[in-house]
C-alpha cells in the first residue's frame, strides 16, 4: 500500500479505529523503503563502475604518458578515482545495512539516511576542493609546454599560479557547485528525501 493511500484510508476512519499495530506500520514502511533503498544502490554501484573505469585509464596515463603534465593529471585522477572508490564502497556498506534493522526499523532507517547525508557533503567537498589541485596541473602544463621557460619565481610565472590555482577556481566555484549539488541530487539526494519524508509522515501517524 503507498503512504499517501495509507494515509487517505486513516483520515476517512472515524476516531475511534484510527489505531495501527507497530508491526502493520514497520510493514508499511519497509515496502515504502525497499523501493527507494534499491534506486540509491543502483546509483552507487553505476558511480562504482565508472570510477574502476577512470582509475584504470588514470593507471596508464601516468605510466605510460610522455609530457610530465600528463603524467601529474593521471596521478591526480589516480587519487580522485581511489577517494571516490572508497566513498562510495562505503555508501554500498551503508545502504546494505539497511535489510538488517536489528530493532526499531524507523530509527535504524534514520540513522543511516543521516550516514548517506554525510557521505554525499563530503563528496560535495572533495570535488570543490579538486578545483585548485587540477588549477594546479594546468600550471605544469602551460609552463612545460610554452615555447619559452617559465620560471614560477618569476612575476609571470607567479602571476600564472594566482590566475589558475586562486582566481581560476574561484570564478568556477558557483557553477561547479551548482551542477555537483544537482548530480548528487538526481543520483541521491531525491531519494533520500523520499526516505525521510516517508519516515517523518509514518512518525506523525
Amino acid at each position: 500500500m503507498e503512504l499517501h493511500e495509507l494515509r487517505r484510508r486513516w483520515q476517512q476512519q472515524p476516531a475511534s479505529s484510527q489505531i495501527i499495530e507497530q508491526q502493520e506500520l514497520d510493514a508499511i514502511l519497509a515496502r515504502q523503503s525497499d523501493g527507494i533503498i534499491e534506486r540509491l544502490r543502483r546509483s552507487a554501484r553505476l558511480e562504482l563502475y565508472l570510477n574502476f573505469g577512470v582509475l584504470l585509464v588514470s593507471l596508464a596515463l601516468a605510466w605510460l604518458a610522455q609530457p610530465f603534465w600528463v603524467r601529474m593529471l593521471g596521478w591526480v585522477l589516480v587519487v580522485v578515482g581511489g577517494v571516490c572508490i572508497v566513498y562510495l564502497w562505503r555508501k554500498l556498506h551503508l545502504l546494505r545495512r539497511m535489510d538488517d534493522p536489528a530493532g526499531d526499523l524507523r530509527a535504524h532507517l534514520l540513522r543511516l539516511a543521516s550516514g548517506l547525508r554525510a557521505l554525499i557533503r563530503f563528496y560535495f567537498r572533495f570535488t570543490l576542493a579538486m578545483l585548485p589541485v587540477t588549477g594546479f596541473v594546468q600550471v605544469l602544463m602551460v609552463a612545460s609546454t610554452a615555447k619559452r621557460d617559465i620560471s614560477l619565481t618569476t612575476l609571470p610565472g607567479i602571476a600564472l599560479v594566482v590566475g589558475l590555482v586562486v582566481l581560476l577556481p574561484a570564478l568556477l566555484y558557483l557553477p561547479v557547485a551548482s551542477v555537483t549539488r544537482l548530480y548528487l541530487q538526481r543520483l541521491y539526494g531525491q531519494h533520500l528525501d523520499r526516505l525521510e519524508e516517508c519516515l517523518r509522515e509514518l512518525q506523525s501517524s
